[in-house]
């Protein structure tokens, strides 16, 4: 059980919206927030899915992920539980010793995670009856309860884990000019969460590369300069030249999710009253 302890021992800290009003941009961060994201990256690389060991097609897995963005945005629910949900999913899939052919079979272990998830980070409670009906295909709770026990089987119970929205409420604070820079803001989101869809990125990469990547990312596609600031690099622990490899990765997929337009990712983010419809912002600066 000690496994399952809340890398969020402060929530008020870590929160974004509430981080903003009791942290400016242009205070240093303090010995204790230091400490906090040296442990973060000490358990980043020890924790992670495999995608050689993956027993799933990647594209059915995009798509599930995708599905599980729209139905995490439906429900509303907090930010951390949807990088917490695509972890354990991941991380399952890379243990299991059988094939997951069917999307059915892959929806049921995604909807068993988001209610761990949930479990873990909402401050409500979300039960087995408020998610079963989001799949096209009815899920008996017995089945999700069955799906939820084997899932904390094969991961050992472990859900404490650093995602890369711990790293990114850091690096948004770095990174905005104000408080009021929400398209900078969104676009940062918008980055970190097309890049969940993409094994690639979510494998072979860490949590804090991620998160410093979908900053970079997003200053580049909002022509923020410079690009890369001595101030994130201090932040993020990573300098320009080490982002490159897997900003290029992520850029790509950016381009891909742009030019089809039909992903949940791309359609959650065109929103102009909620999201400031920088998934559109994107897409006309990359012209796709």
């Amino acid at each position: 059980m000690m496994n399952m302890l809340c890398f969020h021992s402060n929530p008020k800290v870590l929160n974004l919206h509430d981080s903003k009003k009791l942290i400016s941009n242009k205070q240093k961060f303090s010995d204790y927030d230091d400490d906090l994201y040296k442990f973060y990256h000490i358990e980043e690389s020890q924790i992670r899915a495999n995608s050689k060991g993956f027993k799933v097609d990647f594209l059915m897995r995009k798509i599930v992920v995708d599905w599980l963005i729209q139905t995490h945005y439906k429900q509303k629910l907090m930010p951390e539980t949807l990088y917490l949900c695509v972890n354990i999913l991941d991380r399952f899939l890379s243990k299991i010793e059988f094939e997951v052919t069917t999307m059915d079979k892959l929806k049921l272990m995604g909807l068993s995670s988001l209610l761990l998830a949930s479990k873990y980070e909402q401050r409500s409670v979300v039960g087995v009856y408020d998610i079963e009906g989001m799949a096209d295909y009815i899920y008996m709770p017995k089945e999700i309860c069955q799906m939820e026990k084997l899932i904390l089987q094969e991961l050992g119970w472990i859900l404490t884990v650093p995602t890369p929205y711990v790293f990114l409420i850091r690096n948004i604070r770095t990174c905005l000019l104000s408080d009021e820079d929400k398209i900078m803001e969104k676009m940062v989101f918008f980055f970190s969460e097309l890049s969940l869809t993409n094994h690639s990125i979510v494998c072979d990469y860490k949590p804090s590369m991620i998160a410093a990547c979908s900053v970079y990312c997003a200053r580049f596609v909002v022509e923020r300069y410079p690009f890369w600031s001595n101030d994130l690099k201090m932040c993020t622990g990573y300098s320009e030249d080490k982002l490159l490899s897997c900003a290029s990765v992520m850029m790509d997929s950016c381009i891909q999710i742009c030019r089809d337009g039909y992903m949940e990712v791309f359609k959650k983010f065109s929103s102009l009253y909620h999201q400031s419809r920088v998934s559109c912002i994107a897409q006309e600066f990359l012209e796709v």
